[in-house]
């Protein structure tokens, strides 16, 4: 209890100490000329954010949408955010959330994983396990952010996969959707995109959106959590599909997109065998022995000592695997990748992964532990407002995250409950929604936008 304490001081602490970010390095490759939006003045914006955890999904939109309406002046809300643990009915959630909120109301979201959903109100826990629902089937959690904003603009998109030629051009398709449902042109960038794809076409997602909006804008997101997965559409939910939003505001808005893990480990190594997402083979050598030498040899002692794949899985999630991206400028960025082995029983030596990595590209091994990945958290609203020049002891007007599902694995049970508390303490008790999610997409300034895995993407929009 002692270390929890000190680790909760040095997180607090963290939050008041000022430090200097660096700057954000300028792009050259501007696809296409920005348009800011003008108002002419700002005239108020209202946000509200409500949960529920019961079964029911009706009854659990009507008790989150009435707690996230509650003292609010307009209760037909622009813009809707919701998240519903994985195996909540996504259908019905829908239906219900426009028959309360209004026909004209623009929807975007998805599943969260099983585990839990997240606001600032708390830490809304459903099932026991990420990947099944044996200790507690039926349980369900939903969390709901509304703004009603005449400073922001907002467009959603969606796509359903099965409907197009391919995942590229459905994303394509889906942000021009979007950018036009915000009332733009295509040559009118939105200062940010929310993203939130189903799993296993991550990166054709996030290039098929920056063919239409270039690497420059910046893309946020998280895939859909499991293990059954969905995308919230404009009028049905899709099992396979990409939601997306596109905002657009002067007001300032500060983000983040990192991980929390030793990048100074020995060990790296080139891939040069590769099936779909599976490394084979790493410097010519079976991955899994290679990765194995890299933990001097506790993947195989703790396969012979348990025998339990969970626990290798565990064990890789603090041990991940990164690739290095560095800008024009010379800023090293981190992409990090949840790897596991692809045979419970180790002996085929392959690693699976939640990324389409090639081969020729050289991978890195890292180390973290879960106390380091709760102040990381702890610390998402600070990093992001230092980003978007916002005052640290300012309270923005609320606040959008995306958190690893995996990373929350890590932090033991009795912990979780701490993550809604230390991110309204650096965030100033400002409305947020956070789903735990299987993949995160983000930006790499110079570099572009990317897929990668254990990470947090995180965004704060302030007042003027």
């Amino acid at each position: 209890m002692k270390k929890i304490n000190r680790i909760f001081l040095i997180c607090l602490l963290s939050c008041i100490i000022m430090i200097s970010g660096c700057a954000q390095e300028e792009f050259k490759l501007v696809p296409k000329e920005k348009i800011k939006t003008t108002n002419g003045g700002i005239t108020g914006t209202e946000v509200g954010t409500g949960w529920s955890a019961n079964e029911n999904p009706e009854e659990a939109v009507k008790e989150a949408v009435d707690m996230a309406l509650e003292g609010k002046t307009n209760k037909n809300p622009d813009f809707a955010i919701i998240f519903a643990s994985s195996g909540s009915n996504l259908s019905l959630i829908l239906s219900k959330a426009k028959e309360l909120l209004g026909s004209k109301i623009k929807i975007y979201g998805g599943t969260s994983d099983s585990r839990a959903v997240m606001t600032d109100k708390g830490f809304v826990k459903a099932t026991e396990k990420g990947y099944e629902y044996s200790k507690m089937e039926g349980k369900r959690g939903l969390a709901v952010m509304t703004i009603n904003s005449e400073d922001i603009i907002f467009g959603v998109g969606s796509a359903d996969f099965s409907a197009y030629t391919s995942v590229h051009e459905a994303s394509k398709a889906a942000v021009i959707n979007a950018i036009l449902d915000a009332g733009k042109q295509t040559n009118e960038l939105p200062d940010i995109i929310l993203l939130t794809p189903t799993i296993g076409d991550e990166e054709e997602v996030v290039e098929g959106v920056e063919e239409v909006v270039g690497k420059e804008t910046i893309i946020l997101g998280g895939t859909t959590g499991g293990p059954t997965q969905a995308v919230f559409g404009e009028d049905k939910a899709y099992d396979k599909g990409v939601s997306l939003a596109v905002i657009y505001t002067n007001l300032p808005i500060g983000w983040t997109f990192e991980g929390g893990f030793d990048t100074k480990m020995p060990g790296s190594g080139i891939v040069t065998k590769v099936d779909g997402q599976h490394i084979i083979e790493i410097d010519n050598r079976p991955a899994l022995d290679v990765y194995n030498e890299w933990l001097n040899g506790e993947i195989d002692r703790l396969y012979e000592k348990v025998k339990d794949p969970a626990e290798i899985r565990d064990l890789l999630t603090l041990s991940p695997i990164y690739r290095k991206y560095t800008s024009p400028s010379g800023q090293d960025y981190f992409l990090f990748s949840h790897p596991w082995p692809r045979d419970d029983t180790l002996v085929d030596r392959a690693v699976s992964t939640s990324t389409k990595i090639k081969v020729g590209e050289r991978i890195y091994f890292s180390k973290g532990t879960w106390e380091t990945l709760v102040n990381r958290i702890g610390n998402l609203p600070k990093n992001a407002k230092i980003k978007g020049n916002i005052e640290l002891n300012k309270k923005p007007l609320f606040a959008i995250g995306y958190i690893c599902a995996g990373v929350m694995g890590t932090i033991p049970e009795s912990e979780r409950e701490k993550l809604p508390v230390l991110i309204n303490y650096a965030n100033n008790n400002a409305p947020f929604i956070a789903p735990f999610t299987w993949g995160e997409q983000g930006h790499f300034p110079g570099v572009g936008n990317k897929h990668g895995n254990l990470l947090t993407s995180f965004i704060v929009v302030g007042e003027e």
